[in-house]
């Protein structure tokens, strides 16, 4: 068996999830286990899940507890967190949590950490009221690498148990601008680049571009680039089925910002899956569409996404099928068996 951790060129693997939808969460999470199983079947590197409470914009709020459940089904895929929000974890518990999960699962954990999309009700739910989420994340993360490093967490010298050093390793951070970059990149985390660039209305290529040159001019002597790119990419052999789910994606992702005031652009709906890098169609067209995307020969993780838009079970299987048999062998990649 290949090791989880070892990456092959030209890129791991990997599929992200919200875990959202109309359904109970019980059976969202039921399907989600699912979907990892025949992932882990497939041989894909990682599967990876946002973090959100209370339901706004995912449904999972205890990622590493999700991670613990798959970890007994599954053989070897990995697991990576997109993000972590920091703003609403205490750094050492989420630390700890890190390290036994390690401890039982070796090298199976990727840790990805942002800023989040908190509002300053759920701040003030989890006691961080009137708190700026980027100062919440630079304290953070310095504890969390130091505490992985084994440096004293309090002035009576307790370190970080059951110690977990090599996770220092597999932490990533999703920062939106170059200032933050480059800080990410200084203290020699992957970066995890977005669906698409948000707060702008310029091409997500040109954005992650400069996202990308500061990363790895920044990175410090010795330090191998890795970045993660994720990107919608659903090939199906119903295409015009897939058009609509994305298409219905789309449009609720505009009603959505209209309704909070943001500015609308004034684009047609394959304008709007241009722009987003949204790759679909039968897997010949997704895998003609891919070998476009600027920075492929740059990443070390591809992580695909099916939304926008909400798929039935089966149709989420099949699109990792066809992912995994045909849309990424085609680019050299090889299941992890």
């Amino acid at each position: 068996m290949t090791d989880a951790t070892s990456p092959r060129k030209p890129f791991r693997l990997g599929f992200f999830s919200y875990l959202e939808g109309d359904k109970p969460a019980s059976e969202i999470y039921l399907e989600a286990v699912e979907i990892y199983t025949r992932a882990d079947e497939l041989g894909l590197d990682r599967g990876w899940v946002a973090h959100h409470h209370f339901g706004h914009h995912g449904g999972l709020p205890s990622p590493i507890v999700f991670f613990a459940s798959l970890a007994g089904r599954t053989r070897q895929i990995g697991f990576g967190t997109a993000v972590l929000t920091l703003s609403t974890e205490h750094p050492i518990h989420l630390v700890e949590n890190a390290a036994v999960f390690e401890t039982l699962h070796p090298g199976r954990l990727d840790l990805g950490f942002g800023t989040g999309f908190a509002s300053d009700a759920v701040l003030d739910t989890f006691d961080q009221p009137n708190r700026n989420r980027r100062e919440i994340y630079d304290q953070a993360i310095v504890r969390i690498k130091d505490a992985l490093a084994d440096a004293p967490l309090n002035d009576a010298g307790d370190t970080l148990f059951p110690p977990a050093p090599q996770l220092n390793e597999r932490l990533w951070e999703s920062p939106g601008s170059v200032e933050r970059v480059i800080q990410a990149g200084k203290r020699g985390s992957g970066l995890l680049l977005s669906r698409v660039a948000i707060g702008t209305d310029r091409d997500t290529d040109e954005v992650q571009r400069e996202l990308v040159d500061a990363y790895v001019g920044a990175l410090p002597e010795g330090v191998a680039p890795r970045i993660a790119l994720s990107r919608t990419v659903y090939a199906s052999r119903d295409p015009q089925s897939a058009f609509e789910n994305l298409k219905a994606g789309v449009l609720a992702g505009r009603e959505a910002g209209a309704k909070q005031g943001r500015p609308q652009p004034q684009r047609t709906i394959e304008e709007d899956f241009a722009h987003f890098s949204i790759h679909w169609g039968e897997p010949e067209q997704v895998i003609a569409s891919l070998k476009e995307e600027p920075l492929l020969p740059e990443i070390t993780d591809l992580v695909v996404q099916f939304s926008p838009g909400t798929q039935r079970l089966e149709q989420t299987l099949e699109a990792l099928e066809l992912l995994a048999t045909e849309v990424a062998p085609a680019l050299g990649w090889e299941p992890n068996r």
